[in-house]
């Protein structure tokens, strides 16, 4: 994580606290992320501003506005994790594969039905044969 002053710590904590029912590794993979976005819009307004901007002041104000309110925002971000869990995931099969696997399963079912087709011809031979 990044050191910040007061304002965006104290941001970064209340989103923290609003995240209290995500899994802590969970919560912190999503609070590094947003570190490194505040981090990426502080380098942009060092940028734009020079190298006397730093992350006090208005700056880090204005930063912040723009994620909003932290309890709505981990609101949304425990939505997205909720969501994400819940989504199924698709397991994408090429054509190869997929005639591949139809070969093998018309080959075990004719092998079955060979067999069972063998049980009965020898059920039948004994029957007639009396052995």
């Amino acid at each position: 994580m990044n050191t910040y002053d007061g304002q965006v710590n104290d941001y970064l904590r209340a989103v923290e606290q609003a995240l209290v029912g995500v899994p802590a590794g969970r919560r912190d993979e999503l609070l590094a992320d947003l570190s490194d976005h505040i981090a990426a819009k502080l380098a942009e307004t060092r940028t734009e501003h020079g190298p006397a901007a730093h992350a006090s002041g208005p700056e880090a104000h204005s930063i912040l506005d723009l994620f909003g309110d932290p309890a709505e925002l981990a609101a949304e971000l425990s939505a997205a994790e909720r969501s994400a869990a819940a989504a199924p995931i698709e397991i994408e099969i090429d054509p190869g594969r997929k005639a591949g696997a139809l070969l093998w399963v018309l080959i075990t079912i004719a092998m079955v039905s060979l067999l069972c087709v063998g049980v009965v011809l020898a059920g039948v031979f004994v029957f007639f044969t009396g052995r």
